[in-house]
């Protein structure tokens, strides 16, 4: 689809598609898989977007190996944020809607981690260090919500989170999560309801009162870890299979429900983000192929959803896909002609319309042949709309009734081309065809009308053995015969035998009925027993009836 054709699109389809204010309480459920355009933010790895038009991320120095904390407000490019005094390198991890970030900044590669906090300022940005609960030297920093609380916990070994979780406000200052309340706990985030989650519990910070969310599924699953909450409480969460091969699942936990299986069908599928609405984004880092989750829908790929005069450019995003409750999407994005990278907001904009109907619907009755011994009627069609269409659907019905059916195209149902092997030789059908993509299935195509041919059965009525000798050569010969069922003799019919010959020894002999309906097969050797077997006969507009044919006939040469 061309940009030109997407603007009119979305015009067309922009109140339809808008998505709908929700309440904490109540997800929304999308009515549409939308339809993104793109604005390129520069070289960078996001790592959250707010609902504001902030996002966040970070760009590695390939000379220091030291990362720039970045920030990005409504699709400018990437602008650099400052560093605490004494520190080289910093990760955004999380910004709330007030445009605060926290992340983690660190002196190098050996450096000590602390918490940091990001706070707009009238021109940019001012940064300070998070105070450490009592006992720490470092510290994580994960989550923040709009009430300003943010959660993380010690860092331990190598920088990885251990443990120790605390919560910091400018109302209450620091607190330790298992001092103040006996919560052992590693949070990963916060929402706005104060519901932190953490590995497999979540903890509200209101009641006091910790729930375990996380057995497993299934027995066959482990438990399924926490990596974000939304506004609804409902938590995205990753669990791994047991097994030599064990892959790794993405869920949703919902209050009252319980979890939810959304995807996973390898060991580096991954869970990224979830937002009020329960979609949800997530990736598999081998292929760096992000996906995206919608109520109702199902899972999509990332890339058949952007603008296709942006992937056509050779532009995809391929990873760590954060959403916003908006339904806009930042991604890493890697152009694979030039080899450029960019980070890719993604913007909702009205839905992508159903695939336009195929063109040039054919059917062809096709009698059995020697290459292709059956009976079809032989289908074509033109993909009208290739950028939209993901698979194609057919239906047929017998000429004067009122019922199609659907029939199974070998998947993924994605040729131009099929054979209708299940007709009944002298009905009439009429055949219809449409395309199935993201913004549903398409109009029908005209349609197109075959009668699926008479085919003659026939049989092998008889076969004849005769031998002779010469020189101590053994010379047999077979008479096949082949005719209708009403005993009328079937000429120019191809007959395939295979001889056993005395010692166990086989020959394969074709041969062609004359005009009385015999073919002449012959094979030579010692003397001993000799038998054929007729394996098939064929002749267009013909099927061999094997139940009713004479298949097999022995001679003994003393």
């Amino acid at each position: 689809m061309s940009r030109t054709r997407l603007v009119a699109v979305v015009a067309a389809l922009a109140s339809a598609a808008a998505l709908t204010p929700a309440s904490p309480t109540s997800p929304v459920v999308a009515a549409a898989a939308p339809a993104y355009t793109v604005q390129f933010l520069g070289d960078g790895t996001p790592t959250a977007i707010n609902d504001t038009g902030t996002t966040v991320g970070y760009r590695l120095v390939p000379t220091t190996l030291m990362n720039t904390p970045l920030v990005s407000q409504a699709g400018a490019t990437w602008q650099a944020l400052p560093l605490p005094a004494g520190y080289a390198s910093a990760i955004p991890t999380d910004v709330n809607d007030s445009g605060v970030i926290v992340g983690n900044v660190n002196q190098g590669s050996t450096g000590t981690s602390r918490a940091a906090r990001w706070t707009p300022t009238g021109g940019g940005w001012s940064v300070e260090l998070l105070p450490l609960a009592p006992g720490q030297t470092a510290a994580l920093a994960s989550g923040i919500n709009d009430l300003g609380q943010v959660v993380g916990s010690r860092a331990g070994l190598f920088g990885s989170p251990d443990g120790f979780g605390w919560m910091y406000s400018d109302a209450t200052g620091i607190v330790d999560l298992y001092a103040t309340y006996l919560w052992f706990a590693t949070p990963v985030d916060i929402n706005n309801n104060g519901v932190i989650v953490s590995g497999t519990e979540i903890f509200d910070l209101d009641t006091h009162v910790a729930q375990e969310i996380g057995l497993a599924a299934t027995p066959s699953l482990e438990s399924i870890g926490g990596v974000a909450i939304n506004d609804a409480n409902q938590v995205l969460g990753r669990s791994f299979g047991t097994g030599s091969l064990p892959i790794s699942r993405i869920w949703r936990y919902t209050q009252g429900t319980g979890w939810t299986f959304i995807t996973g069908s390898s060991s580096y599928t991954y869970a990224s983000d979830i937002n009020l609405a329960g979609t949800i984004t997530y990736g598999e880092s081998v292929a760096n192929a992000p996906g995206i989750y919608v109520d109702g829908l199902g899972t999509f790929a990332l890339n058949s959803l952007i603008d296709p005069a942006v992937t056509g450019a050779g532009w995809f995003a391929n990873g760590n896909a954060k959403i916003d409750d908006q339904g806009v999407i930042v991604s890493l994005g890697t152009n694979r002609t030039t080899g450029a990278r960019s980070t890719m907001l993604l913007t909702p904009a009205g839905s992508f319309p159903p695939p336009a109907a195929p063109t040039g619907l054919s059917a062809v009755a096709h009698s059995p042949t020697p290459s292709e011994p059956y009976l079809s009627i032989d289908l074509s069609w033109t993909n009208a709309d290739p950028q939209l269409t993901q698979r194609f659907e057919m239906e047929r019905r017998v000429v004067g009734t009122a019922t199609w059916s659907p029939i199974a195209l070998v998947p993924p149902a994605m040729g131009i081309f099929h054979q209708d092997t299940t007709v009944v030789p002298g009905t009439t059908y009429e055949y219809r065809v449409r395309g199935v993509g993201v913004g549903g299935a398409g109009a029908w195509s005209t349609t197109a009308t075959a009668t699926a041919p008479i085919v003659t059965s026939v049989r092998v009525s008889s076969i004849t053995l005769s031998s002779s000798t010469r020189r101590g050569v053994v010379t047999v010969t077979g008479l096949v015969t082949v005719r209708t069922a009403s005993g009328t003799a079937v000429s120019g019919a191809t007959v395939a035998v295979t001889w056993t010959r005395p010692g166990g020894s086989t020959a394969t002999v074709n041969a062609v009925t004359d005009a009385s309906g015999r073919a002449t097969v012959r094979t030579t050797g010692a003397k001993g027993t000799y038998t054929v077997r007729v394996d098939t006969v064929s002749k267009p507009g013909t099927a061999f009836d094997t139940a009713s044919s004479v298949l097999t006939r022995s001679l003994t040469v003393r």
